[in-house]
């Protein structure tokens, strides 16, 4: 992670006064995790590994072991990874930790989009919190990601949702839970 190839997300992260995370395996001592490498302006870059691997990942990857909470604005983020978003679990240790916003990133085809929207939304309204999907786009592994990033607000409704084939950018107000800006 401290990598100096990642330098330039973190200038960017300082210039612009935004927080980016990059998903990437992370190889570690024991093995290779799926991370999530996190840029915060003028702040040491943190790494969270996903804790709840799927079962396919099992040969390939070991689980991290604690969860990260980042801090913007005052407001405390959990992050998921793909799988683990999907686990009532993960949100209720993230809820533990105070987080206030939950953030996934995930790879999913339009099945796998289809029962997270259901999931996030009764997720979000349950813990009363906004939830963010960030979901690729195109080929993965043995099937195709669908897109489709989302935010569902804290009382579980839809927000915002980009489309299938474009790639975009969400910009939502935690305050007052409106939609910014969508880039497509």
């Amino acid at each position: 992670m401290e990598d100096k190839q990642f330098d330039v997300f973190q200038e960017i992260s300082d210039h612009n006064n935004i927080t980016i995370g990059i998903g990437m395996p992370e190889k570690v001592s024991n093995g290779m995790k799926i991370s999530l490498f996190i840029f915060q302006p003028n702040r040491p870059r943190k790494a969270y590994s996903k804790q709840h691997l799927h079962s396919d990942e099992y040969s390939y990857f070991i689980k991290g072991e604690d969860q990260v909470t980042i801090t913007v604005n005052g407001e405390k983020i959990v992050p998921a990874i793909c799988y683990e978003s999907l686990l009532l679990s993960h949100f209720e240790s993230g809820v533990e930790l105070g987080a206030e916003i939950y953030v996934a990133s995930v790879a999913k085809s339009q099945i796998g989009i289809n029962k997270a929207t259901t999931h996030y939304s009764a997720m979000a309204k349950k813990f009363s919190m906004p939830v963010l999907l960030s979901n690729y786009l195109g080929f993965c592994d043995n099937f195709e990601s669908d897109g489709q990033s989302a935010i569902w607000r804290n009382d579980g409704v839809l927000a915002a949702q980009l489309n299938s084939t474009d790639e975009g950018i969400l910009i939502f107000d935690t305050k007052t839970e409106e939609v910014l800006i969508q880039i497509l």
